[in-house]
């Protein structure tokens, strides 16, 4: 009988070696690194091959659940004073209970031009005390508009923990500003405006100055639209 070319003994170390990749994902992905750790918000990344980062933050919002913060979203005229750059907000179309499409502007600073996005918008059910908001960009279903650029590369992850009366949430982002942006003044400005974000909606979750819309979402399928991966 023919040997086999591979010896048990290193057989099983590949399937280990193999296995331990999958399950941790070391084998390709890199490490997330700090960014700031303030006010109870923490803001990592992970730096790309093409020197784009992939962002996560993490914060808890005492006397908040996961409802108070999909009600805060959907009043789009608060938007600007929470969103770290955004200048407008409007609920284009609403497709199911649990998916929408949303338009949001960016005003940016002089000489950078202003930006846009179309986002497709989707609220699940991962466990009795864990939600998920998934978002990402379709571009293609408004017209561009002449002298602003288009945001074509996005991909959101709103986790969100119940933890007795507090909300435990984990946000991670991918995102291309578009344009001739260099990417070490996009990343730049992509990790202070996470951070401050993150900021900005714990105090107006605490504060509750927002009204929730009729059009709020509830979790549900997402039956119009692919949800991303991050």
């Amino acid at each position: 009988m023919a040997k086999h070319f591979c010896s048990r003994t290193l057989l099983q170390k590949c399937m280990i070696f193999s296995l331990l990749c999958f399950a941790t994902n070391v084998c390709s992905q890199p490490s997330w690194q700090l960014y700031e750790s303030k006010q109870g918000v923490n803001v990592y990344f992970q730096r790309l091959t093409d020197d784009t980062l992939r962002m996560k933050a993490e914060t808890v919002v005492e006397n908040t659940t996961a409802e108070d913060l999909i009600a805060l979203l959907s009043d789009t005229d608060a938007a600007p004073r929470w969103i770290e750059n955004i200048a407008k907000v409007k609920l284009l179309k609403y497709l199911s209970p649990s998916e929408n499409l949303v338009y949001s502007f960016i005003d940016s600073p002089w000489p950078v031009a202003n930006r846009d996005l179309v986002t497709y918008s989707c609220y699940t059910k991962r466990s009795a005390l864990q939600t998920q908001l998934s978002i990402h960009a379709r571009p293609d279903f408004l017209p561009k508009t002449k002298g602003v650029v288009r945001i074509s590369t996005l991909d959101v992850t709103w986790l969100l923990t119940q933890q007795a009366n507090n909300l435990h949430i984990d946000y991670q982002v991918y995102a291309l500003p578009g344009g001739s942006i260099p990417n070490w003044l996009n990343n730049r400005v992509a990790l202070k405006s996470t951070f401050n974000t993150l900021i900005n909606l714990a105090e107006i979750l605490t504060t509750k100055q927002y009204t929730a819309k009729p059009t709020v979402i509830r979790t549900g399928d997402c039956t119009h639209g692919e949800l991303p991966r991050l």
